[in-house]
């Protein structure tokens, strides 16, 4: 791989392209608000941020940290190679095409704001126009996945887990994963826990929101869901790790080919998660309040992502196990704890 395209500059597309650069890959990010090509170098670490709440031209929230030390790539501070900035519209197939002539594969970190609705009308024809930019260049398309497709499950996360959605976003990623398996193209699709790390932002991260974000400002941690019961949680920097992975994975695979895969993760539970952050800020330690589901069942009526986020209370309530394969034998798994730190500095 010598050339990429990262399509969206939230803060999965940021660490992927951040992590190419590192391992010297050439890198273009295409969004809509980029600034003209003729702009094009930006030192890594000196980087636009993307908004709490993305467009569907500007890339997923989540989060970032560093390669764990295991991962294959470069991470400690090596030379950088290019990353271009380019504008253009994920859903126009002219610019989409004209930004990733040239490049080895894609990265299609775009998404929706959360809500349900939105997904339907905008993401299947969105990752459509990506894949057959894809297929008409003969290149791979790599893209984040999560595990509300999976909702469902009574047994934990694998990489042959049947789908099990129990509501319309998990119906929607269901969707996605079934259309992206019967393009023509080379894809890939890299499930990730509930992400943490260092640019978490409230508005994507419940973890940062309801427990790292409240216990550092002196409040009790108050979370949607059950405390004593393991969460799957994926650091950022492992994901992007892992889709980087993926995609050197697939570059052999056949035209029409896709590959659904597990990134590291690790099954804390919120308490863990509470308690490790108390100790690692010196704090007296004070338990999680466990909201139950009516708080956002009623939430939902006036607040469409409290409605989003009711809508998905199995994962919250219920055991969200996820085992990981390949894919963290390959790069390794960052303590969640690592996560959590790096959210609080």
């Amino acid at each position: 791989m010598k050339s990429a395209l990262v399509i969206g500059y939230g803060q999965i597309g940021r660490e992927v392209a951040s992590q190419l650069s590192a391992a010297g890959v050439h890198t273009s990010v295409a969004t809509r608000s980029a600034p003209s090509p003729a702009t094009a170098e930006v030192a890594a670490g000196n980087v636009d941020t993307a908004p709490a709440s993305a467009s569907a031209a500007d890339g997923i929230t989540t989060a970032a940290l560093r390669p764990p030390e295991s991962a294959s790539l470069p991470h400690a501070d090596p030379p950088h190679a290019e990353i271009a900035r380019v504008r253009a519209d994920a859903a126009d197939p002219a610019q989409l095409l004209e930004a990733a002539a040239g490049t080895d594969i894609i990265f299609a970190c775009v998404h929706a704001p959360y809500d349900s609705r939105v997904w339907a009308q905008v993401l299947p024809q969105l990752e459509k126009t990506i894949m057959d930019v894809g297929a008409k260049l003969s290149i791979p398309v790599i893209f984040p996945e999560s595990v509300y497709a999976f909702a469902g499950l009574t047994t934990p996360v694998t990489e042959s887990s049947p789908f099990a959605p129990v509501e319309e976003k998990g119906r929607i990623r269901q969707q996605l994963m079934e259309a992206r398996s019967a393009h023509g193209a080379r894809t890939a699709s890299v499930i990730a826990g509930d992400l943490i790390g260092e640019t978490a932002q409230p508005a994507s991260s419940v973890v940062k929101m309801c427990i790292s974000d409240r216990i550092s400002q002196g409040h009790r941690a108050i979370v949607p869901a059950r405390t004593d019961v393991p969460h799957g949680i994926t650091v950022i920097a492992d994901l992007g790790a892992a889709m980087i992975s993926a995609a050197r994975s697939v570059e052999a695979d056949t035209a029409g080919s896709h590959r659904m895969l597990l990134a590291p993760a690790s099954n804390p539970t919120l308490a863990d998660i509470t308690e490790f952050t108390y100790s690692y800020l010196g704090t007296t330690a004070r338990k999680p309040i466990a909201l139950p589901r009516w708080t956002t069942r009623v939430a939902g009526l006036v607040e469409r992502s409290m409605f989003e986020l009711h809508q998905l209370s199995p994962i919250w309530y219920q055991p969200n196990i996820i085992e990981t394969g390949e894919l963290a034998e390959q790069v390794g798994t960052t303590r969640w704890q690592d996560g959590v730190i790096a959210m609080l500095q």
